[in-house]
């Protein structure tokens, strides 16, 4: 079940950094991603990508489940890519990077939008790579992760100049006239 619907970005800030205050000490890094970074003034949801604390992944994630339980949201669901979660009534995602070899990936995919992903995944097939949310990958047999600790050094591996989150999915390709 979605718990997406329109808030104010300003709003969606305040809830953010709260979960973010809440939680924090929880991961290794952490960054409030998605529409609020992208400075868009309707956010739909609120996205973070993060690293988990130094930890098993299954400890790890029983102590944010804990966590989230007791400031006083819900555990949707919890996977190793993404985690979704129901705080203050708004749909809260962690997009997971298990590496700092990742974290440029992982930036860029909890960022979006949605279309400049896709586009990612484009330049990455072009170059015969493989990009996904865990991050940038050769097609070898086991495929090696290529370190993205940035999303400046996804952009220079797949050709791509660099945008500002606030900028991305803007003024890009013009429709055609319908003269």
């Amino acid at each position: 079940m979605s718990y997406k619907k329109d808030i104010k970005l300003e709003e969606a800030e305040k809830i953010g950094l709260d979960f973010q205050e809440k939680t924090k000490d929880l991961y290794k890094k952490y960054l409030l991603a998605g529409s609020i970074r992208r400075k868009q003034p309707i956010v739909h949801d609120i996205d973070f990508a993060v690293i988990p604390k130094g930890m098993s992944f299954g400890a790890w994630k029983d102590k944010v489940s804990e966590r989230v339980q007791e400031i006083g949201g819900m555990v949707v669901t919890f996977g190793e890519v993404i985690s979704n979660f129901r705080y203050r009534g708004v749909q809260v995602n962690l997009f997971i990077c298990l590496s700092d070899g990742a974290w440029g990936v992982t930036q860029m995919w909890a960022t979006g939008p949605k279309g400049h992903t896709i586009g990612m995944t484009i330049k990455a097939r072009d170059k015969g790579l493989i990009i996904n949310s865990k991050g940038l990958w050769t097609r070898d047999e086991p495929p090696k992760l290529i370190p993205t600790r940035t999303e400046q050094e996804v952009g220079r591996i797949l050709d791509w100049k660099y945008k500002p989150p606030e900028t991305r999915g803007k003024g890009g390709k013009q429709k055609p006239s319908p003269l």
